[in-house]
């Protein structure tokens, strides 16, 4: 601690902090105490100032600068304790205390806040967080490994499409470290004939790392980067592996820059579809009891909690038991939020308490979907001696979904020789065959119920997807005239964006999605449903321009200097994708 130390001493000379505007999350707190039971790292350091309740009533007094009636008299002022630092890195960031807050209390932002706060101010990282914020800026990856190896893993037998259906974004440890667990998504996803590839060395650190760390200047940079390439592969989809990238891909990228033009799921939410759509046969039997663990970034930040579990309770010879603290209160299992990288011995124990709860159910083998979760489960049942196996979930389907062994060939008949059969030998040989019949038709009739179940189904299907198409078409028909708003709130970030990024993300706020670089012409930004295309330039018009508008695009050129919060550019933008929805259709219907 002698560093933070150091600098908190400088600061305590120049006594000068001004906190963020956190006033209403304080004063929400009735120091009520029931974040202390989840709070797990209270259970390995438990002293009250690492409880969130202790956090927050130490930032109240900072909040006052120490103005009691006994500060006062004592000429006492509020200064940033280098334990206080300390107590707001041993925090996983599970939200577990957010869960069970009766105040309601957004306390997973309120710690990532804070900590970008005392970065902000030198208070903050730790040093092995800084350590890692230096790789990811350095080498796009907090290992500092190579970014052309960055999709080395991939394997060789599965094929990657140059316009792929569905971009697989491995992560920074599934791409050097546990590259097992992307490389069996993949080929589950090839089994159900997915169409995929990767972004390869553009596929930088999604930052997850930085982020609940308190660094958030790199995100901005790998947001624009990841993004930019998936929008011009052209896919539909984005899949991860990692809980971490799903939540910050998903959620955080949108807050900084811009989300994907790719709807992006965790794996198990694209298995479950795909095997709810008969893509995906599972054909094996795994036999074992199981208990799965949710990941926190999966589970209590995104809700994403019945896709892994109703993967599971479809293998057939699996036996799937819940532990007791499941779903929004499910136990962390202690990797998360920078709490590994600085306090590691704390983290295992963590996982080791988690282990336990699956030695409670009877549980042979303890499934999870994310690669940090594997990574800590793992080290916690060695370090307590437990003899319950670690598996990511693809491990398992992975396993379930092989082919389908031929059947063996039956032997030929043996020709039968012309002896007289005695008549008891006969009666038998008559008795079996009746019984073989039997056999037989209520096999076929089995079958026929079988059958009628799965066209009954199908049917279910054809006309759940009828209705769907339905739906989809009338929304598509009134998507032009019906004023959109995804807008994600968050306060604006000091980052340094080109005009171009700003036009991008005010248009995205009005929910339009674009591709960059499409086409032969390179548009720029390309809204390819109502075929507008737009350039931020110095607001000249080329002949690339008038090409395009006689092949019936809507070309609008904006000079860069004019852009301001991109506000009227957005608006411009979604007023020509209406237009020309209307022009092309009526131009459809003659």
């Amino acid at each position: 601690m002698s560093i933070i130390s150091d600098i908190i001493q400088q600061k305590k000379k120049e006594n000068v902090f001004k906190l963020p505007r956190i006033q209403k999350e304080l004063a929400q707190c009735m120091q009520c105490g029931y974040c202390i039971d989840v709070c797990e790292a209270h259970e390995q350091t438990p002293w009250e100032s690492v409880t969130p309740r202790g956090k927050i009533y130490y930032l109240k007094q900072l909040d006052v600068k120490g103005a009691g009636a006994m500060d006062a008299l004592l000429g006492r002022k509020a200064v940033i304790s280098p334990y206080f630092v300390d107590a707001m890195y041993k925090c996983t960031g599970c939200g577990n205390c957010e869960a069970v807050c009766h105040c309601k209390i957004e306390l997973v932002k309120l710690w990532e806040d804070l900590r970008a706060w005392m970065v902000e101010n030198g208070y903050g990282p730790l040093p092995a967080h800084k350590k890692l914020a230096d790789r990811i800026e350095a080498d796009g990856n907090p290992y500092g490994e190579r970014r052309e190896d960055r999709d080395a893993w991939w394997p060789k037998e599965v094929k990657r499409e140059a316009v792929p259906e569905l971009i697989f974004f491995a992560g920074c440890t599934g791409s050097y470290r546990m590259q097992y667990i992307p490389e069996a998504g993949v080929r589950v996803l090839d089994r159900a004939g997915i169409k995929m590839n990767t972004l390869g060395a553009e596929e930088l650190c999604c930052t997850s790392p930085a982020i609940r760390t308190g660094t958030r200047n790199l995100t901005l940079e790998a947001a624009r980067t990841v993004v930019t390439k998936a929008d011009a592969i052209g896919a539909k989809d984005m899949v991860m592996t990692c809980s971490g990238c799903y939540k910050t891909v998903s959620n955080d990228y949108g807050m900084y820059y811009s989300k994907t033009g790719q709807n992006v799921y965790h794996f198990t939410q694209y298995v479950e579809n795909l095997i709810n759509e008969r893509k995906l046969p599972l054909n094996h039997e795994f036999k074992a009891k199981v208990t799965y663990h949710d990941p926190c970034h999966l589970g209590r930040h995104a809700k994403v909690y019945e896709p892994p579990r109703n993967i599971l309770k479809k293998i057939k010879g699996l036996e799937f038991v819940e532990m007791d603290r499941n779903r929004e209160l499910s136990r962390c299992c202690g990797a998360g939020g920078g709490y590994k990288s600085a306090f590691n011995d704390f983290a295992v124990n963590v996982a080791g308490d988690r282990i336990r709860d699956a030695e409670a159910v009877g549980a042979e083998i303890v499934i999870t979907a994310c690669p940090f979760c594997v990574l800590n489960l793992k080290a916690g049942a060695k370090k307590i001696g437990s003899k319950i196996k670690v598996m990511d979930i693809s491990e398992v389907l992975l396993q379930v979904t092989a082919p389908a062994a031929a059947p063996a060939a039956k032997p030929a008949p043996e020709v039968a020789t012309a002896k007289p059969a005695a008549d008891a030998a006969k009666k038998a040989e008559e008795a079996k065959m009746a019984e073989e019949a039997k056999m037989a038709e209520e096999a076929k009739k089995a079958e026929e119920a079988r059958k009628a179940a799965a066209a009954e189904e199908a049917k279910k299907i054809e006309e759940a997807k009828k209705v769907a198409a339905e739906e989809a078409k009338k929304a598509e028909e009134t998507a032009a005239e019906e004023e959109a708003d995804e807008g994600f709130e968050f306060e604006l970030m000091d980052f340094d964006m080109t005009p171009e990024d700003i036009v991008r993300r005010a248009a995205w706020n009005k929910g339009l999605r674009c591709r960059r670089d499409y086409g032969s012409e390179k548009i720029p930004f390309a809204f390819v449903k109502g075929r507008v295309a737009v350039y931020v330039t110095d607001g000249t018009r080329t002949d690339v321009h008038e090409k395009l508008e006689a092949d019936d695009w809507k070309v609008l050129v904006f000079n860069a200097v004019d852009v301001t919060d991109g506000e009227v550019e957005a608006l411009a933008i979604k007023e020509a994708v209406k237009e020309n929805l209307r022009s092309l259709k009526k131009k459809k219907k003659k």
